[in-house]
């Protein structure tokens, strides 16, 4: 079954990050049904007129106009880096361009759903300082939106050679719906293996830990993925984020794999916010991209 993807493109060089990471992982990049989507920034124009202050016409024709344009030129620039670098001939590839009224993560948000992609794959530039005050930035603000799909953010590209994913797993059901969806996109992709790891806690047994792996090897089988193409690493430690993040560098994965919310999430008003732990991961990851589920 083809694979529909939505890629957030911006107008900064982090807006290739995720092409380049599809291409990296993907053997069959060019059969991924991709939309190339660019939400013209919210004008200050629109606070005018909500605020019931006059505006020209024509001035608001020019600005958008001119961002519209901008995008376009983004997706052009997108398109073309498909079809004459990665060798793609473009078929699969659609564009859309939006002038938001919302804000750029609620209009992804939107277009992800009404779509029904499998993943929004964004690019993601490391921390500014600015970002580490005040976590401004979009890959922050969707992750503590009530997202019911798959995100990736893509790091920038190292020059060292990055494969593999590495599968968190912590019992929770974010973390096995992540195992599904994980298993589901790279089936086909034979080079791709999957390290299902597991930080456990001092002074819990086994048992458990057996359990949480014989879960995610169940569903992983159903996607018909061979038992060659499974690792199995647990550690033990307090920290869960610290563990993950020493394998992910020692590791050099493509890309590491979590739910959105932990296994001690388990009101509705819990559920609504991220874990520490997948937001630590986006904030401290450098040169592999972060997987986070529902």
């Amino acid at each position: 079954m083809q694979k529909e993807l939505l890629l957030a493109i911006g107008d900064d060089r982090a807006a290739s990050y995720n092409l380049r990471f599809l291409k990296d992982t993907f053997d069959s990049f060019c059969d991924l049904g991709l939309t190339l989507f660019y939400a013209a920034p919210r004008s200050a124009l629109w606070d005018r007129q909500e605020a019931g202050l006059p505006t020209s016409d024509e001035a608001v024709e020019q600005i958008v106009a001119h961002k519209k344009g901008k995008g376009r030129k983004a997706l052009e620039d997108a398109k073309r880096w498909i079809t004459e670098i990665a060798g793609c001939d473009g078929e699969k590839v659609r564009t859309k361009v939006v002038h938001s009224r919302m804000g750029t993560a609620r209009e992804l948000i939107c277009e992800a759903r009404e779509g029904l992609y499998d993943a929004l794959i964004l690019g993601r530039k490391g921390f500014t300082w600015f970002e580490e005050i005040f976590e401004n930035s979009v890959c922050h603000e969707l992750l503590w939106q009530d997202i019911d799909f798959p995100i990736w953010v893509c790091k920038r590209p190292s020059q060292v050679s990055h494969q593999n994913v590495l599968l968190c797993l912590d019992g929770s059901d974010p973390s096995l719906r992540m195992a599904d969806h994980a298993g589901y996109m790279l089936a086909e992709e034979p080079r791709q293996s999957f390290t299902l790891f597991h930080v456990a806690q001092k002074g819990y047994g086994d048992a458990r830990s057996a359990r949480i792996f014989d879960e995610a090897l169940a569903i992983l089988a159903e996607h018909g993925i061979p038992d060659e193409r499974i690792d199995i690493k647990m550690v033990t430690g307090k920290s869960p984020f610290k563990a993950i993040l020493k394998e992910a560098r020692a590791g050099h994965y493509a890309a590491v794999a979590v739910g959105r919310r932990g296994v001690g999430s388990q009101t509705r008003m819990e559920n609504l916010f991220p874990s520490t732990v997948s937001v630590n991961l986006l904030r401290h990851l450098q040169e592999t991209a972060l997987w986070i589920s529902k």
